[in-house]
């Protein structure tokens, strides 16, 4: 009988969710990545606004700037597929260093990510422009239509 017991109250522990976490990917992975070849695909089709790359250069503050981008490269979503390859090669072609543009890969939105508590994922992929530590300046999908990638990130490196 207390076989029964310990082999019941063994089956019945609860095992806590996985916690999951925000991966730092690199711009020069992502290029050179069999598993993500839709990125530089993208990359190179697209041509940003030369009026969004120059307000872009004459605006980006190397020392004080930087863009970071919270993404899901799993998804097959637009955000991911498009705006954000879009995004990078409008920052590329501005002359932003990769050093200044932090990529996160998440699962989810849930994912832990080391601007937490300052910033709450709501959506992937989003987009944070920060000035001096702080987010200035934040790009979401929602805001995206197909052909304003750039300028949708030369207004936020501007304010």
């Amino acid at each position: 009988m207390s076989l029964v017991v310990a082999a019941f109250a063994a089956a019945c522990t609860t095992s806590e969710a996985p916690v999951y976490e925000a991966q730092q990917v690199e711009v020069s992975s992502l290029m050179a990545s069999p598993g993500y070849a839709w990125f530089p695909a993208e990359m190179s089709v697209y041509t940003p606004a030369t009026s969004a790359v120059e307000s872009i250069q004459s605006s980006f503050d190397v020392k004080d700037q930087k863009v970071v981008i919270f993404v899901k490269p799993a998804c097959s979503c637009r955000g991911t597929m498009r705006l954000f390859p879009q995004i990078v090669k409008t920052l590329r072609a501005a002359g932003v260093p990769d050093a200044n543009i932090e990529i996160w890969s998440m699962r989810s939105e849930a994912d832990k990510q080391p601007y937490a508590p300052t910033i709450t994922i709501t959506d992937l992929p989003t987009i944070h422009v920060f000035r001096n530590g702080s987010t200035s300046a934040i790009v979401l999908e929602s805001e995206y239509n197909e052909r304003n990638a750039d300028s949708l990130i030369a207004a936020a490196v501007t304010r």
